[in-house]
């Protein structure tokens, strides 16, 4: 996963990482008083799952409109998001129980109502401590009154293609080049973009805009790579950019990969773009949402009621301040960015 740095409103970290238990290890092995489904068997829950059902009091619950409950499993760490802020802490299964000591949280504003509280009520029930059962694809918490049920994210909502998708610039981002020595701590810039660039890929072409004139050319598709030929662009006359001007990155060989709704795109230099797809499905599971349009599930919505400014693998390492995120673009192209 790599670790993105994106201008965000101030986000405030509030709460503790809590500690591992020490018996996590103990669960996996029967002989050793565990049930077999802890830290090293086979069916401990890694990666990340969306929410299919919310029970409670068994009688369905409706999550807010456009949310889903998004958890992400790794290295002994829990991050969860439930539409709005981004928790994270230590996990572990242990004892047949999903074991959260306490959770950190970012604190900004969200749109609509029910999305705090709903906050509330996810991080109080990865708190008490819930059992758990999983088959390997099925994931269930479950606490006295309230059942939740996850699956896997690729299945709850599958990748978008590539091809046929207007894919919405979000931001420009600059990362090691391409064959620079392996760094774990390498982290990842994230600039705005010109409002209203986007492009699409379609029978060995790219068509699109820079959020100001419109671009095409030639890309074919192998594999994980896309190679750009030369990209021909119109000449209008466009006020300063707000943004770095996305068609830089498309030159050369492009590595390209989707995660649900977000497509990034990373050329030899280290350059890239990260796109949002402009129409998401919609509909949901029953007690999971409401049918409307399903918040990314990695993403943090701006706390203006933009669409979310960045969609990656949930962090754990939110920065406490920095610049406000770029405006949506979501609007027709033009002149006006």
């Amino acid at each position: 996963m790599r670790a993105l740095m994106v201008p965000a409103a101030t986000l405030l970290m509030v709460g503790l990482i809590g500690c591992g238990d020490d018996t996590a290890e103990q669960a996996g092995d029967p002989a050793a008083g565990g049930n077999g489904a802890g830290v090293g068997s086979s069916k401990t829950p890694t990666g990340n799952f969306l929410s299919t059902e919310v029970t409670e009091g068994g009688k369905p619950t409706k999550l807010v409109k456009g949310t889903l409950i998004s958890l992400l499993f790794r290295d002994g760490q829990i991050s969860a998001n439930a539409g709005c802020n981004t928790m994270g802490g230590t996990a572990a299964f242990t004892d047949g129980k999903l074991v959260v000591d306490s959770l950190s949280m970012t604190d900004m504003g969200c749109p609509g109502d029910g999305r705090h509280e709903q906050d509330q009520f996810v991080a109080e029930f990865l708190t008490a401590k819930p059992a758990f059962t999983y088959d390997g694809t099925t994931l269930k918490l479950n606490t006295p009154e309230v059942t939740m049920a996850f699956g896997p994210r690729e299945q709850v909502q599958p990748d978008l293609p590539l091809e046929g998708t207007r894919w919405d610039v979000t931001h420009v981002t600059q990362g090691p080049a391409k064959g620079a020595p392996d760094d774990p701590n390498a982290a990842v810039s994230a600039g705005m973009a010109p409002q209203n660039a986007y492009l699409e890929l379609a029978d060995g072409k790219v068509s699109g805009s820079d959020g100001c004139n419109r671009f095409n050319g030639t890309a074919t598709i192998a594999g994980d790579t896309i190679t750009f030929g030369p990209i021909a662009s119109t000449k209008m006359a466009c006020p300063a950019a707000a943004g770095q001007n996305p068609l830089s990155v498309l030159t050369g060989e492009v590595e390209w990969s989707i995660d649900y709704n977000v497509l990034h795109l990373d050329n030899a230099s280290g350059a890239g773009l990260q796109l949002q797809a402009k129409t998401e499905p919609t509909g949901a599971a029953d007690g999971a949402s409401d049918g409307a349009a399903v918040t990314p599930p990695c993403c943090k919505t701006t706390p203006d009621g933009t669409e979310p400014a960045v969609a990656e693998d949930l962090p754990l390492n939110v920065p406490d301040k920095g610049t406000p995120a770029s405006d949506s673009v979501g609007a027709e192209p033009g002149p006006d960015y």
